[in-house]
Order: C-alpha cells, then structure tokens, then sequence
C-alpha cells in the first residue's frame, strides 16, 4: 500500500478494534460494521458489472486483504486453544 491511498473504512474499524486490546475471545467474535458489509458488497457488484475504476478497485483489494488478515488471525486463536476449547 502506497503513503498517498488512504485506507479503506473497514481497514480503519479494524485498527480501532485492535488498538482497543480486545481478548482473543472478542477478536474471534469480531464482525466487521454494517457500513462494511455493506460498502464491500457495493464493490462486489461493482465488480460483477465490470464497473470499478481504479479507486474502487484498490479498495476492493483492501477488503480483501483485510478480511484474509481476520481470518488468518481467528485461524491462529483456534489452532491456539486446541480441540477441547474450541469456543463453541
């Protein structure tokens, strides 16, 4: 990521989420806002419709690579707690 691209809204949630020191618990619970859900699947349409200019693809790429980092991060916490305390 370039200094000069900002980055995207659920890149900010995040950021806030974890400078907030969440527990592994809540990090694992965490869902991205409305607002996010919402942006991202403006994007996927976009998409679909062959319709992103390069701003919007950018921030799809940021979606993306944020909700990998999330997964990545569960994906540790699970394999952390082993099979008997697998939070379910």
């Amino acid at each position: 990521m370039s200094t000069a691209q900002a980055p995207s809204g659920l890149f900010e949630e995040i950021a806030a989420f974890f400078a907030s020191a969440p527990s592994a618990e809540a990090i694992a619970n965490f869902r991205p806002s409305r607002a996010s859900v919402e942006r991202a699947s403006e994007l996927l349409e976009l998409n679909r419709k062959d319709m992103l200019d390069t701003a919007a693809q950018e921030e799809l790429k940021q979606y993306e690579q944020a909700e990998l980092l999330m997964r990545l991060v569960k994906a540790r916490i699970r394999s952390s707690r082993g099979p008997a305390d697998d939070g379910r």
